[in-house]
């Protein structure tokens, strides 16, 4: 019954506010025979819509990337939005609706189906003839797990410190299927850790290629191992997760073939250099009711593609950002970002040449051909320099800048105090501000009680 009610929770899960894999429910029209019990029915739960969502709008749209004139800011239709983008205090973020998913939630929902499924795999025996389906399964449930793992330890936990990162407070870590089971706040040390466990058995057990796109494969794992080990200043270790992506699939979409320029969405989400199809939840407003920060768009030479693919031109003069590939902002991983990590991992280890070259791999099919001269570096600073300003410009709505805030502001050299101006009011927000981690949803900590950030 325990085990039942499990599998009835998941499956909850997966529907709130989205729909989950009507094949496999619609296999199982007896209760009885919910819980699964075949490698087909994990394959069907893992192939859920639930698993192509991230978290990360709340930092989307704190980030510095937008700006707001007053009515703008207004036109904004939920108050926690508005919240984050002034960077409150008391963020009302435990009032997230249901269409739009609590991130926590929605993190919290995969894990247990992963947990579930990476439970039952342990009971079924991995034998010749279904050891391919077995492992991919396997790697899949690791992948999907350590995933919202790293959303959750990027948005409402400190960065990755060595120094501290032992008494840090990260973010429960369930590894069980028992819904019943108590969680406590892991520390950062050990929620790394876990995400770098899974990743590595997940790069392992996936295959090379699949034919669906929205399914993971050994690229795309190495290519988030690569983004972990990044974010905790592992820069040997991202290189050569990086490498180990770039083995699998180096291919970059050369954006002077993209033709269909006039459209809303011009780039392709079924391009080979996209890893898996990932979207946020919780998608911000800012990229459609906002405006680029006009010093960040102005970064954007003439001769850069990407000025024209992920902008669209307003009315007011400014322009608003076109570039996902679906109507909600794209999280994954993509060969460019590989190629930046690689380039920068480089560049901290003062291989200079390599980090030049890594970068150019991606520029000269972001920038018209004619134009584009490749980029070089007199030194590790400037190497460093060039690399971050392309990384930004790059990887643009991702849900990655106010990650890339947290590690930048603790080096002087790259440190910014936000400031953001709605009118004639001004809100600022200093380096490594504790609002830089957000606040753990209300309703988590009278359920759980579990420790809540300190601001």
């Amino acid at each position: 019954m325990k085990k039942l009610i499990t599998i009835l929770t998941s499956i909850s899960l997966c529907f709130l506010g989205l729909s989950c894999s009507k094949k496999w429910l619609e296999q199982k029209q007896d209760i009885k025979l919910i819980v699964p019990t075949t490698l087909n029915d994990l394959d069907l739960l893992l192939n859920a819509d639930l698993f192509q969502y991230d978290g990360r709008g709340g930092v989307e749209t704190s980030c510095d990337d937008y700006e707001f004139t007053p009515d703008q800011f207004n036109q904004i239709p939920f108050g926690f939005d508005r919240d984050f983008i002034i960077w409150k205090k008391d963020r009302d973020y435990q009032n997230l609706n249901l269409v739009q998913q609590n991130e926590w939630k929605c993190a919290y929902s995969q894990i247990q189906v992963c947990n579930v499924v990476l439970k039952k795999l342990s009971s079924i025996e991995r034998n010749a003839s279904n050891q391919h389906d077995y492992d991919r399964i396997k790697g899949t449930a690791l992948y999907h797990r350590s995933k919202q793992f790293l959303n959750l330890v990027m948005t409402f936990s400190k960065y990755y410190d060595p120094n501290t990162a032992s008494t840090d407070l990260g973010i429960p870590i369930k590894l069980d299927d028992d819904i019943a089971e108590t969680v406590q706040r892991s520390t950062i040390e050990q929620t790394y850790k876990q995400i770098v466990l899974d990743l590595k058995q997940s790069s392992q057990n996936l295959p090379v290629s699949q034919a669906d796109y929205t399914r993971v494969t050994k690229p795309g794992a190495f290519a988030l191992l690569a983004r972990t080990h990044l974010y905790m200043d592992n820069y040997a270790d991202a290189k050569n997760a990086a490498d180990s992506s770039l083995k699998y699939n180096s291919f970059i979409q050369d954006f002077n073939e993209v033709t269909n320029t006039s459209t809303s969405r011009p780039l392709n989400i079924q391009s080979k250099e996209i890893h898996v199809r990932s979207v946020m939840v919780k998608s911000s407003s800012n990229p459609t009711t906002g405006r680029i920060n006009t010093l960040l768009y102005n970064q954007y030479s003439n001769s850069d593609l990407r000025k024209i693919l992920y902008f669209r031109n307003e009315t007011d003069g400014k322009v608003t950002f076109r570039g996902s590939f679906l109507s909600s902002l794209f999280t994954g991983t993509t060969t460019g970002e590989v190629l930046l990590i690689l380039s920068e991992a480089r560049a901290r280890l003062n291989d200079i040449n390599g980090a030049m070259e890594a970068l150019n791999k991606l520029a000269a099919n972001r920038y018209k051909k004619g134009d584009f001269r490749p980029f070089s570096a007199t030194s590790r600073v400037n190497a460093i320099d060039i690399i971050l300003t392309e990384r930004r410009k790059e990887l643009l709505a991702r849900g990655l800048r106010w990650q890339d805030l947290k590690r930048l502001n603790r080096d002087p050299k790259y440190s910014v105090v936000l400031t953001r101006s709605i009118g004639s009011e001004v809100y600022t927000l200093p380096a490594n501000d504790a609002r830089y981690i957000l606040p753990i949803p209300q309703f988590v900590i009278n359920f759980n009680h579990i420790e809540q950030n300190k601001y």
